[in-house]
């Protein structure tokens, strides 16, 4: 079975200074009590995962320190997701409050994220216990034609050439379907997320993360499309549950 097709993500960070223990008290109350809310208030969604942020983007700090990630069953319950987020307040569910660092922290991000590829076919991106993220834009002002060049060379060459260069275990890639919350100057079009088989491959591949590709070849040169893209962020998370 592969990744969902449909994925609610909310990100989110609490207080540089929180403590140990409050953090601790944060994760108990997300994982057990806030998010088994979400996934009974909201039908069509299947399960959450958690994500704690190890290595922001090396231009500077653009990820939340946590992610939420919740799986939808199908586009209706998508669509019902959204079209009760834009209705009235009454028809939305009521969640229970919770620590101190819950009650202080900031939501950063709010994305509802559509698949587009898996990579092997039947993996799963979200097993693995840490994973990468890029963020990105085709070239400004692409035309349809464009973004499907963009979107064929990325699926047939670019995230194969990625995965064997920094050896991920698995590598999916979605489109942004609707942005609730995102900071200036917006949310990426598009997403790719690269599985990492444990701590050990995280470590090595965040020390050698600026390298292009540590097997020492170049990553292929695609359509302009692509070589003109905005990559918004590259963020390194690790599993919490």
């Amino acid at each position: 079975m592969s990744d969902a097709i449909f994925t609610y993500w909310v990100g989110m960070d609490i207080p540089a200074d929180t403590s140990a223990a409050d953090v601790a008290d944060f994760n108990a109350f997300y994982s057990n009590t806030h998010r088994p809310e979400v996934i009974a208030g909201n039908p069509g969604f299947l399960r959450g995962r958690r994500y704690e942020l190890v290595q922001d983007d090396p231009r500077g700090a653009r990820g939340p320190r946590f992610i939420a990630a919740y799986d939808i069953q199908s586009n209706e319950d998508a669509l019902l997701y959204i079209a009760r987020n834009d209705g009235p307040v009454e028809g939305r569910p009521v969640y229970s409050d919770g620590p101190t660092a819950w009650r202080q922290r900031q939501t950063k991000w709010r994305l509802m994220w559509q698949h587009l590829l898996n990579s092997p076919a039947d993996s799963k991106v979200s097993d693995a216990p840490y994973m990468y993220l890029v963020g990105m834009n085709a070239a400004t002002g692409a035309s349809e034609t464009e973004l499907a060049q963009f979107n064929a060379f990325y699926n047939t060459t670019h995230v194969g050439e990625v995965m064997n260069g920094y050896g991920f275990i698995s590598g999916a890639r979605y489109q942004c379907m609707r942005e609730f919350l995102h900071p200036a100057p917006g949310s990426p079009q598009f997403l790719a997320m690269y599985g990492i088989k444990n701590e050990q491959a995280a470590e090595n591949f965040m020390k050698g993360r600026l390298t292009a590709d540590p097997s020492g070849n170049t990553f292929s040169a695609g359509p302009s499309v692509w070589m003109n893209r905005d990559t918004r962020w590259r963020l390194t998370y690790r599993r919490v549950d």
